[in-house]
């Protein structure tokens, strides 16, 4: 892919994520026409440039998530009873609607700051793929406490008519933050 087209969607992918805070509806719209606007007979991505995509997709989504809006998530999750997420709060959801209500609740927190995945390592199959990683985010707000946040993470994804769907989310637990999404719920 050219590095011409990356710099425009990176731009207005950047500029969605800094409206989540002040703006959610916004952000959401913004990213879901990022997400939707992929012209896939002029764009030929390798099954590894497509993962890396669904997972920057994904991690869009999480910082959205930190601004308040849980609407990107809709996006880059498969929406079966196979998914599973066992994130940082610890615990794990089993079956979409788990998983969404998981991440409104953590939406309604408001924690703030930016999540980046680091230390990127990608495994593709004909129809699933991997993606491991270490978190790392800045200014997190916790219980009214700005946390230190560095974990490990997998993210399990399926092929799904042409693009890779997360099907399940793992990561360390955080002993800052276990306990903290069931007072938000």
């Amino acid at each position: 892919m050219a590095m011409k087209n990356l710099i425009p969607a990176a731009a207005v992918l950047a500029s969605a994520l800094a409206l989540a805070s002040f703006a959610p509806g916004c952000a959401a719209r913004a990213i879901s026409k990022i997400a939707g606007s992929k012209d896939k007979s002029q764009e030929k991505l390798t099954p590894e440039e497509s993962l890396r995509r669904a997972n920057a997709e994904f991690y869009g989504a999480i910082n959205a998530n930190l601004g308040g809006n849980s609407q990107p998530m809709e996006l880059v999750w498969e929406h079966s009873e196979r998914v599973s997420n066992s994130g940082p709060f610890g615990g794990r959801q089993v079956g979409w609607k788990a998983v969404e209500a998981q991440f409104k609740k953590e939406a309604a927190m408001k924690m703030g700051g930016s999540l980046a995945c680091e230390d990127v390592e990608v495994g593709v199959g004909a129809d699933m793929a991997y993606v491991s990683c270490t978190e790392v985010a800045g200014a997190m707000n916790v219980d009214g406490k700005v946390i230190p946040f560095k974990v490990r993470a997998t993210n399990v994804f399926r092929m799904d008519k042409g693009d890779w769907k997360l099907v399940h989310h793992h990561t360390d637990p955080s002993a800052p933050m276990e306990g903290s999404v069931k007072k938000a719920g």
